[in-house]
């Protein structure tokens, strides 16, 4: 996870697992956070997510917490999905404006 500072994006360390972390099982996570919104762009909200190029354009999510006003900003977040039998699996690049 990376924050667009003056122009240039810095990786942000991973604090209480929110930041640059390594997660576990990621099909756990996804099922247990996965926006329901999704599936109207037919992206599935369980594993296995078929081998395709999903795209969400334009997306406005409202959320619902709080946000501290250093929150605000511009984020770039990829993920990299590995599998230790397989390896490299997948990859996913999101683009996230925060704004209070």
């Amino acid at each position: 996870m990376e924050k667009k500072v003056a122009g240039f994006f810095v990786k942000i360390p991973c604090i209480e697992q929110v930041g640059s972390c390594t997660y576990g099982d990621i099909c756990t996570i996804w099922a247990e956070n996965c926006p329901k919104y999704f599936s109207k762009f037919g992206i599935p909200c369980n594993c296995p997510i078929p081998a395709n190029t999903y795209t969400v354009d334009g997306a406005v999510v409202d959320v619902t917490m709080g946000l501290p006003g250093i929150a605000s900003g511009d984020y770039r977040i990829t993920g990299n999905l590995v599998s230790a039998s397989s390896g490299h699996i997948a990859c996913i690049q999101v683009m996230v404006s925060l704004s209070k």
